[in-house]
């Protein structure tokens, strides 16, 4: 039933191209289109799946690749004034943030984990003057390393899920703010996997 159901829905989406492959004159040369759309535009798509995000509450041990989740609390995390809010909040924590966004955008095609240092091992080393939107940023301290993850959006920007009592929040010129600034590991890009 369900793939019926499914096939029935996509009937109305195939009528109009369709239609548009037979009005195509067989004078125009014919083009190939990639199967995989271009670094650019896959991280021009990661930066919108996490602005759509703005004003998520943070939820330690929040989000998957299908999105939002309820998070959890740890003898550290997921606790704010005594109350342990990871178990009563649908939403991400900073890498599940990262990884739905690379997710859903990439269209299952790029699957992080959803451990920072994961994320950071998974992927490529972007020098600071190349950061494009999409580009995973991350933070450490002597304390802590490597213990938030951020998506760049473009201009300067960082859209990240800070912690437990906050929203999901863009942060304008991150890398000119002294506490990123101080705290910034480097910067990466996933990419899917290679054929």
């Amino acid at each position: 039933m369900l793939s019926l159901a499914l096939g029935a829905g996509l009937v109305p989406a195939l009528a109009p191209a369709a239609l548009a492959a037979s009005a195509t004159t067989t004078s125009a040369p014919a083009t190939s289109t990639p199967a995989a759309p271009s670094a650019e535009a896959l991280g021009r798509r990661v930066a919108a799946v996490a602005t759509a995000q703005i004003g998520m509450p943070y939820a330690w041990g929040g989000g998957d690749r299908l999105g939002a989740s309820l998070g959890f609390c740890d003898e550290e995390n997921g606790w704010l004034n005594g109350v342990c809010m990871g178990e009563k909040t649908v939403g991400f924590d900073c890498s599940g943030l990262s990884l739905y966004c690379w997710y859903r955008a990439s269209h299952g095609a790029v699957e992080l984990g959803h451990y920072t240092v994961a994320q950071f091992n998974r992927s490529a080393p972007v020098d600071r003057a190349a950061l494009a939107p999409g580009d995973l940023l991350f933070f450490s301290r002597p304390d802590a390393p490597l213990h938030h993850v951020g998506v760049y959006a473009g201009d300067g920007a960082m859209i990240h899920a800070e912690r437990t009592g906050t929203l999901v929040a863009r942060v304008e010129n991150v890398l000119d703010v002294p506490r990123w600034a101080g705290e910034f590991a480097g910067a990466r890009r996933p990419a899917p996997p290679a054929d």
